[in-house]
């Protein structure tokens, strides 16, 4: 079913919207519910939430092996529907604390869909998986801009709590989508993960080892791992700055809107630059990443400069912020390619991953919550740093060629060598859950 691909889209940045619209909003939020000034329970707070998903999204993954993906989503969207719907009646911070982590626990369900966007575009155009991520980085980012507006709308209510409910029927209301587009097709027979079709000797699909030893799955190990630390660096860079942004344009004398309209500008950059992320990522190859980590730094950089001045400090910001996107657009992508290059589109892997960038988000709230403790600009300081730390770690050559799975695209095929053993061959076989058309 063609539908497959637009809802499965839908449900990533109607899920986006949904968890990322109060973000620079919390500390004004918690202020206005429950009298709460102090900075640090907005860490607690985003400490506490990290933390269930963290805690979540394994369980997601080891569920999505025996239940069909679909019915999965359905499940989250329906379990992020109750706890939502509470969070509008919590009589307390500890309570309300104790159901956003309810919330985000069951929304981690949403993460499988990326993958399965990125496989659909492996099978769509053999060898494009740039298109899946760059499909993925645009909803992302136009998820970004449309709940920096939705945020700023809830808090602007004369009872924040209604907007909270809202968020209880878009759940249902996607949910009652995804069962009546996606789940109500014939189960399918085939796996979900690419099989393996074992040569003459049996060898694994990893391929023996060029000596007949260690397989070459192995010897990836060092670039898988140095791969994540920079995902995981990256996260942290980009999640640092967020949860007292609009606290620091409103101490320095900046209105709510102008912080609203100050957070999406680099979401707007970064749909800007997507375009042109195909042809630079073919001119530059393994330079992007640190390249636009190095881009994005520099932005956030003159976003601290700019904080530091005082007075008149909106245009310094509003330019750091579209500096900051405009690397940020082709740092999502670089990164995103990396990783599946690496891991693929299914499996453990993808899951493992996500697992440590999550568990690297738990640290931002921390991070953030120490550095604006010493002075508001702190957490664009120390995200600059992290981003320049990406781009010196995305120059090492265990990150630079880190290998694709053999005969992935873009991976050498190894040639027939007379009298060796035939190497596996991986044949890529349609995600049921999002397939167009039935497997034969």
């Amino acid at each position: 079913m063609r539908a497959a691909r637009p809802v499965l889209a839908l449900v990533v940045a109607l899920q986006l919207v949904a968890e990322t619209a109060l973000t620079p909003y919390w500390p004004r939020l918690l202020r206005d519910l429950f009298g709460i000034a102090d900075l640090s329970a907005t860490g607690t707070y985003l400490a506490v939430c990290r933390t269930a998903g963290l805690l979540a999204l394994p369980l997601w993954g080891l569920a999505a092996r025996r239940w069909p993906l679909p019915h999965l989503i359905v499940a989250g969207l329906l379990g992020s529907a109750v706890f939502d719907l509470a969070l509008a009646l919590a009589p307390s911070f500890p309570a309300f604390a104790a159901l956003s982590a309810g919330s985000v626990a069951t929304g981690s369900s949403m993460v499988l869909a990326y993958p399965a966007l990125v496989a659909v575009a492996d099978r769509g155009r053999p060898g494009d998986r740039l298109s899946g991520v760059i499909v993925y980085a645009a909803v992302f980012h136009a998820a970004a801009v449309l709940a920096t507006p939705v945020g700023a709308g809830v808090l602007a209510l004369p009872e924040p709590r209604l907007g909270l409910a809202a968020f209880a029927v878009a759940d249902v209301a996607l949910a009652v989508g995804v069962w009546r587009a996606v789940t109500g097709r014939r189960p399918a027979e085939a796996p979900a993960v690419p099989a393996a079709v074992p040569g003459p000797a049996g060898e694994d699909a990893a391929g023996p080892a060029p000596d007949g030893g260690v397989p070459r799955r192995r010897l990836r190990a060092g670039a898988l791992a140095a791969v994540a630390a920079v995902a995981v660096l990256v996260d942290l860079g980009i999640a640092v700055p967020r949860p007292f942004f609009t606290e620091l344009v409103l101490r320095g004398g900046g209105s709510l809107t102008a912080a609203a309209v100050l957070f999406l500008l680099p979401a707007l950059a970064a749909l800007a630059v997507l375009p042109v992320a195909r042809p630079l990522s073919r001119w530059s190859g393994p330079r992007l990443l640190p390249g636009s980590a190095l881009v994005a730094g520099a932005g956030l950089a003159l976003q601290a400069v700019g904080a530091l001045s005082g007075a008149g400090s909106l245009p310094a910001l509003a330019t750091g912020r579209v500096v900051f996107g405009l690397g940020l657009g082709l740092l999502a992508v670089a990164v995103d390619v990396r990783v599946f290059a690496a891991v693929g589109t299914a499996g453990p892997g993808f899951a493992a991953v996500e697992t440590a960038r999550s568990g690297a988000l738990l640290a931002a709230p921390v991070l953030a919550t120490t550095a604006a403790a010493a002075a508001l600009p702190g957490p664009l300081v120390v995200a600059t740093a992290l981003l320049v730390a990406v781009a010196a770690l995305a120059t090492l050559r265990s990150v630079a060629t880190a290998a694709a799975p053999p005969n992935a695209p873009g991976a050498a095929v190894p040639s027939a060598v007379p009298g060796a053993p035939t190497p596996a061959v991986l044949v890529p076989t349609p995600v049921p859950e999002v397939r167009d058309e039935p497997i034969p």
